[in-house]
C-alpha cells in the first residue's frame, strides 16, 4: 500500500480487517497503551496490517490536526508500547499519509512469524479490579467490525496455526522429504513457463502504456509510449526438490502480508508487488492459458487506471503456480519540465533497488510457502542500446562506453537456503552477470565493486530507511 494519500487508505476500509483507525489520543496514557497493544497483536495476528491515527473508527472521517506532540505517534512511543506487552517483539514501523495539508501517522504491523503475538502483561486495573485493554497470556485476532478480540473459534486457530507452521523452514515432512529425494534442478518446464510468463506480462505492460497514452495530454505521449518499450521484466520461480513449482492457493492475502514485510526492507516510496486499495486501482484476479497450462493470477494496478504521470511506470502478476513477475519501465529515462536531458543511462541505484525489490519479494513469498528449495530468476531487460552506466544523470561509472545490444535476457537458479541464509551472496550471483555488461578496464570491476557496503551506500541515496540488506540467517 502506497503511503501517499489518505483516501487510498480509507477507501473499502469497512470490510478490511487489516486496518484500525483510531482518533487522535495521548499514547502516554496507560489505558491508550494497553488498548493500542491489543490491536497491534490483534493485526500482527491477522497476519499484518494498519493502524491509522487521527481517523474517528466509525465514521472513518479524517479528523484534521492535532494539538498533541506529534512524538505521542512516533517509533519510539509505539515500539515501547510493544516492548511493555507484547512477545514476540514486533518490529513496528511509522509510515505517514497526506491528506488535505495533515500528516496522518500510519503504524505498519508486520505479519506474526513462526509464533503468535501474545500478551506478556495485564493492562492498567478498572474500579472491578480487571485489566483494561490487554490480558496477560492472550492471543488477540481481528474479528468482524472490525474489532480486536481473544481468539476463540477453531477456524481463527486454524488460520493463525497455518500463518505460523507456513513460517518454519524446517517443517519435518519437508526435511525428511528433502533428505531422501535425489536433489533435481528444475526442469525445462519451469524455465519456459517463467519465461511464458514473463513475456505475457511484459506484452501486457506495452499494451497498456499505448492505452494511457492515448489518454493523456500530448506532452506526456512520446515519454509514456517510451516507457512501453524501455523496462526491466523480472521474475522469478519458487519450486520444490522435485523440480516441480510451488502452489500458491490464495495470492491475494499472501500478497497483503508480504507487502507488509516488504516495507521494512524494499520500500522506497514505492514498493514492487505493491497492493492498492482504491477499487479501480486494487489488484484483480484473471486467468491465462501460459506453456499449455491454465494458470489464475493476481495483477497490479492497470496502467491505462492511473490518474499519475510519474517517473515510472510498473506493472506486476503473482501466478498461482509460484511465480512472481514485475515490470518496470526506466526512472532514469524520467526528465522534470525545465531541466537539462541526461544522456541516455542506467544508474547503479536504480538497478540495485530493482534486483532487490524482486529478490526481497521472492525470499518473503519463500518464507511463508514450506517445501521451497530453489528459486528460478529471470531478468529480461528491453531498450538498453546506447545507454551508459552512471553514478547519476550525469556522471558515468564504467567509462563512458554505452551498450550495444538493445536486450538482455538471462535466468540464474538460486538454492533457496542461500536466499534465506546468505542474501548478498544471492543478490550478488543475480545482479553481477548485468552489470558486467558495463565492466571496463581501469573504470569499473563490478567483481570488486559489488559488496555490501557498496549495495547499503547506494540505497542511501534514497533517504529510505526502509530499503536495506536482509540481515544472514534471519
Amino acid at each position: 500500500m502506497a503511503m501517499s494519500d489518505l483516501p487510498d487508505l480509507i477507501a473499502g476500509a469497512n470490510e478490511n480487517l487489516g486496518i484500525e483507525f483510531k482518533a487522535w489520543m495521548d499514547t502516554k496514557d496507560n489505558e491508550v497503551r494497553a488498548k493500542l497493544a491489543r490491536h497491534i497483536a490483534a493485526l500482527a495476528n491477522h497476519g499484518g496490517g494498519y493502524l491509522v491515527f487521527g481517523v474517528d473508527d466509525k465514521t472513518r472521517k479524517p479528523l484534521g490536526e492535532t494539538e498533541l506532540d506529534r512524538t505521542l505517534f512516533g517509533q519510539d512511543a509505539i515500539s515501547g508500547i510493544v516492548r511493555k506487552y507484547l512477545e514476540p517483539r514486533l518490529q513496528v514501523l511509522i509510515e505517514h499519509v497526506q491528506h488535505e495539508g495533515v500528516s496522518y501517522p500510519v503504524v505498519v504491523v508486520p505479519s506474526h512469524g513462526a509464533r503468535p503475538v501474545v500478551a506478556i502483561a495485564d493492562g492498567p486495573r478498572d474500579a472491578r479490579d480487571r485489566p483494561v485493554g490487554v490480558r496477560q497470556g492472550t492471543i488477540y485476532v481481528r474479528a468482524a467490525g472490525p474489532e480486536s478480540a481473544p481468539i476463540r473459534s477453531i477456524d481463527d486457530w486454524n488460520s493463525l496455526l497455518d500463518r505460523c507452521l507456513s513460517q518454519r523452514a524446517d517443517l519435518l515432512g519437508k526435511v525428511l522429504r528433502q533428505s531422501i529425494t535425489r536433489q533435481s534442478s528444475p526442469d525445462n518446464r519451469i524455465v519456459d513457463l517463467l519465461t511464458a510468463a514473463m513475456n505475457d506480462t511484459a506484452q501486457d505492460f506495452t499494451e497498456q502504456t499505448r492505452l494511457l497514452s492515448a489518454k493523456v495530454e500530448a506532452r506526456y505521449r512520446d515519454e509514456i509510449l517510451k516507457a512501453g518499450t524501455n523496462y526491466s521484466a523480472l521474475g522469478y520461480a519458487l519450486v520444490d526438490a522435485e523440480g516441480d513449482s510451488i502452489e500458491i492457493s490464495s495470492p491475494r492475502p499472501l500478497n497483503d502480508r508480504l507487502s507488509i514485510a516488504m516495507h521494512r526492507y524494499a520500500y522506497y516510496g514505492w514498493s514492487s508487488f505493491l497492493p492498492l486499495n482504491v477499487p479501480e486501482r486494487a489488484p484483480q484476479i484473471r486467468m491465462s492459458n501460459l506453456a499449455g497450462r491454465e494458470l489464475i493470477y493476481l495483477e497490479g494496478m492497470r496502467i491505462e487506471n492511473t490518474g499519475l504521470i510519474t517517473s515510472a511506470f510498473d506493472y506486476w502478476r503473482i501466478y498461482d503456480c509460484g511465480i512472481g513477475v514485475s515490470v518496470e519501465s526506466f526512472r532514469d529515462d524520467w526528465s522534470r519540465q525545465g531541466q537539462p536531458t541526461p544522456p541516455p543511462h542506467l544508474s547503479l541505484t536504480w538497478i540495485l533497488v530493482s534486483f532487490h525489490s524482486l529478490l526481497a519479494h521472492a525470499r518473503l513469498a519463500g518464507q511463508e510457502l514450506p517445501g521451497v528449495a530453489r528459486v528460478v530468476v529471470r531478468m529480461d531487460w528491453r531498450g538498453l542500446r546506447g545507454r551508459m552506466l552512471a553514478w547519476d544523470s550525469f556522471r558515468h561509472a564504467a567509462g563512458g562506453g554505452t551498450l550495444a545490444e538493445d536486450r538482455f535476457a538471462k535466468t540464474v537458479t538460486l538454492e533457496w537456503r542461500d536466499l534465506r541464509d546468505d542474501y548478498f551472496g544471492a543478490l550478488r550471483r543475480v545482479v553481477l552477470p548485468f552489470l558486467n555488461l558495463f565492466a571496463a578496464s581501469g573504470w569499473f570491476d563490478p567483481e570488486a565493486w559489488l559488496t555490501p557496503e557498496a549495495v547499503e551506500a547506494e540505497f542511501k541515496r534514497l533517504n529510505m530507511n526502509t530499503i536495506k540488506l536482509f540481515e544472514d540467517n534471519p
